[in-house]
């Protein structure tokens, strides 16, 4: 495990015992470092450095805030269930292995619009507020990958609620500059066209 990913699984166990996503660096030192340093099996003699290191790389990549007054906002959490959680009369799948191919996409691209409209979504306003920190989604409006092939850009993104999300993805609602509530970035006016002609209208076309 590396130090980024022991030091947001640390924030979301703080989060979860406190009910809260707002931590000062001697808390998480307090409570998690010895945890953190566990994880990633670090025997290094300066941990309380590594971790202040890794804190300004997660306030750059858009998973902490900081306030400019000792406390750290937990933004996007990384929690993942562990096994232990499945109850006993559930049994675990047979797994096969595969190959996957994956798009890789910018996550400082999304980051920074996540922040720029502080995890509201552009449609409605709705931010969702977990106790892990704020929620919200990027939509490409000409998906990636085959065969839209859109680009991993800003002019091509908008920030959405997970509902309107869903929404986009099956062509029920029809965009335009007009009907968001938030517009603080440059969306070509090409990609609003694609999703309309073939996301869009495509799907009204097969509802008949």
């Amino acid at each position: 495990m590396t130090w980024k990913e022991a030091a947001i699984q640390a924030l979301t166990r703080m989060s979860l015992r406190h009910h809260q996503n707002v931590f000062s660096r001697t808390k998480i030192i307090e409570e998690e470092l010895k945890n953190i340093t566990r994880d990633v099996g670090s025997i290094g003699a300066t941990p309380t450095q590594t971790l202040s290191r890794v804190l300004q790389e997660l306030r750059d990549e858009g998973y902490l805030d900081f306030d400019g007054h000792g406390g750290y906002t937990l933004l996007n959490s990384a929690s993942i269930p562990e096994s232990s959680d499945i109850p006993d009369e559930y049994s675990i799948p047979d797994r096969t292995p595969t190959t996957v191919h994956r798009i890789i996409r910018d996550p400082k691209i999304v980051s920074e619009l996540k922040r720029l409209y502080s995890f509201r979504c552009q449609l409605c306003g709705i931010r969702i507020e977990l106790p892990s920190g704020y929620y919200c989604e990027a939509h490409h409006l000409k998906p990636l990958g085959s065969p839209h092939n859109g680009p991993d850009s800003q002019n091509n993104l908008i920030i959405a609620c997970p509902n309107h999300h869903v929404m986009l993805d099956y062509g029920s609602i029809e965009l335009n500059k007009s009907i968001l509530k938030l517009n603080n970035h440059n969306i070509n006016q090409v990609f609003f066209d694609y999703h309309n002609r073939y996301i869009y209208r495509a799907e009204s076309d097969k509802r008949g």
